[in-house]
């Protein structure tokens, strides 16, 4: 296939031409490389390169209101200025995540102005930041919303991997998949969250709790590890979305509001168990390894990190900051100014040193590989909150480091 990508943003578009990604994602620079050398790629910033076009996808933004409900301007502006800018009929595919009866309003908005172009088309995308390209040839399902059988097969044949299993249904379906499986990863992290509270009082270890649970093949292993709670840009957006669609037909969605509060009491843990074993937070000193939401990606929109870090400064400590992908407050989108004091070191025994106290949020296999008797000789106080559960406490209490980690 021909693609064409098209930004509003013109300096993402000229950077992307001179070889930089905009951001870390495994596979993708060779992917972007091997394709427009081919010519089968090619990236603007002019709509009107789109007019040839067969077929559009709108990947763009939808970030939470102070409501909780999906805001769905970029959306609306992108149909909009297809369907003015369009010479011949098109499909119009939506990727983005959006609330149910987004495709039936936009079509209706659509012949209410006369655009009458556009086919809207509801095929949600379900890749992992990390491992996108991988899951972009090896997808779980390929899910294709429409009112027109014949647009739908076009869609799914864009695809076509053998063995894949496909869902041809309505906009409100397709739409309702997407958002139904986020909330349910999302309502299985707190749930393991939720059983770790009760198994840290008891004596219990949740690393076998999990393992013990994960064995059903109706539970499977997956998403269930305690930690910190679940972050990035997807989870916890898509679920208050979901929530204020509960609200907007007047039902609460209890289930999911319980799921939201775990979360957040999470992050307030972490915070909680470096104050039992330190006291008063004030003027400690603590390095916070990881402000990726997860590991292999330099992601930090909406990250658990960000949260726990103001939570930190609030109670006056002293802190610096580690990430393998994430080197300064610019490259995590942040201004300096909210994150005031805070020191940024790559390597994380230059951020332990002379530390009263290592806490850690992303599971990266670079810090699951740290040396201890290393880790523990640069800090002032041998102490590691550890939020992903990645060390054996044995392991650490064999090196006299003070070990605590999330239902352990």
């Amino acid at each position: 296939y021909q693609t064409i990508a098209y930004d509003v943003n013109t300096a993402k578009i000229n950077d992307i031409l001179q070889g930089k990604m905009p951001f870390e994602e495994s596979g993708l620079e060779a992917l972007v490389r091997e394709t427009v050398s081919k010519g089968q790629l090619k990236f603007t910033a002019q709509i009107n390169d789109l007019q040839e076009a067969d077929i559009i996808f709108i990947c763009v933004g939808t970030p939470s209101l102070p409501s909780g409900e999906a805001d769905l301007s970029q959306v609306y502006s992108a149909v909009e200025q297809i369907a003015r800018n369009r010479n011949k009929p098109c499909l119009v595919v939506i990727k983005s995540t959006v609330p149910v009866g987004t495709s039936r309003k936009l079509t209706e908005f659509l012949r209410k102005h006369n655009l009458l172009s556009v086919t809207m088309i509801s095929n949600p995308e379900f890749l992992r930041e990390g491992s996108g390209v991988q899951d972009f040839w090896e997808p779980s399902r390929i899910v294709v919303g429409s009112e027109s059988e014949e647009s739908s097969i076009q869609v799914a044949k864009l695809y076509a991997p053998p063995g894949t299993s496909l869902i041809l249904t309505n906009w409100e379906n397709a739409e309702l998949i997407k958002l139904a499986s986020n909330a349910f990863l999302s309502t299985k992290i707190s749930f393991i969250n939720e059983i770790a509270l009760l198994s840290e009082r008891v004596g219990g270890d949740i690393r076998v709790i999990s393992k013990g649970l994960g064995l059903d093949p109706r539970i499977n292993p997956h998403f269930i590890e305690a930690g910190v709670g679940f972050s990035g840009p997807c989870l916890e957006k898509d679920l208050k979305s979901l929530i204020a669609q509960f609200q907007k037909v007047q039902t609460r969605a209890r289930i999911l509001e319980s799921v939201l509060q775990v979360n957040e009491g999470q992050r307030q843990g972490v915070v909680k168990k470096l104050q039992e074993q330190l006291g008063t937070l004030k003027g400690k000193k603590i390095a916070v390894l990881g402000m990726a939401f997860k590991d292999q990606t330099d992601d930090v929109r909406q990250s658990h990190s960000l949260p726990i870090v103001k939570l930190l400064l609030a109670q006056e400590a002293i802190l610096t900051v580690s990430d393998p992908w994430v080197s300064n407050p610019g490259h995590a989108g942040l201004d300096e100014a909210e994150l005031p004091g805070v020191a940024w070191i790559s390597s994380a025994y230059e951020a332990a040193k002379g530390k009263d106290a290592v806490l850690i949020l992303t599971a990266w296999q670079e810090y699951k590989d740290l040396d201890l008797n290393r880790l523990k000789a640069n800090m002032s106080n041998p102490l590691v909150v550890d939020g992903r559960n990645l060390f054996k406490a044995e392991d650490m209490q064999a090196q006299n480091i003070e070990y605590v980690g999330i239902g352990i």
